[in-house]
């Protein structure tokens, strides 16, 4: 009777876990922050509920996370195949003119007002328009990014954003809504 009720529970955990990934799954997934490049608003190893976009597209200071060439890190999912995901803050749509002087990004001649950034700079040198199709993505901390200012990066396909970041999973003790 005892083992009954225990393989009862353990049962309806695994159930409930299967659940929950199934529905994750279904509407976006998990992926995980690597390095600093998103401080002081996301950290490194940080796990984080994706929702994929449905009926719109990603707007201004939207969190995404987006396919890139890159090799994965885990030696696992480089034998599959799998490439590295980036997680980014959006601030260029296609159209957009993108510039940066004196440390300041301006979106078509408008300075922006970026409070998450983590030492309140951006370095760089860059004057571009976003092309149709792409995203300009940069990381919070601007100083020590991989981001669209970067050639090995540069712009986003529209069709590589595999989601809006929403919620932040792990650690526990951090965790909720991403802003």
């Amino acid at each position: 009777m005892k083992y009954k009720k225990e393989i009862i529970e353990w049962v309806i955990t695994i159930g409930a876990a299967a659940l929950i990934a199934f529905v994750i799954n279904m509407f976006g997934g998990l992926v995980i922050v690597e390095g600093q490049s998103m401080n002081p608003t996301l950290n490194d190893n940080d796990m984080l509920i994706r929702v994929a976009y449905r009926a719109n597209t990603p707007d201004y200071g939207d969190i995404i996370a987006f396919k890139t060439d890159l090799p994965h890190p885990w030696k696992i999912y480089r034998a599959l195949g799998v490439t590295k995901a980036l997680v980014k803050r959006v601030i260029g749509l296609p159209g957009d003119h993108i510039y940066i002087e004196n440390g300041d990004v301006y979106r078509n001649e408008e300075k922006l007002n970026e409070p998450y950034l983590k030492d309140g700079t951006t370095d760089g040198n860059i004057d571009v328009v976003v092309p149709l199709g792409h995203l300009f993505v940069m990381g919070d901390n601007r100083l020590n990014s991989n981001d669209s200012r970067r050639s090995v990066i540069g712009f986003i396909e529209l069709e590589d954003v595999i989601g809006k970041v929403k919620f932040k999973l792990f650690p526990i003790k951090e965790a909720g809504a991403v802003k």
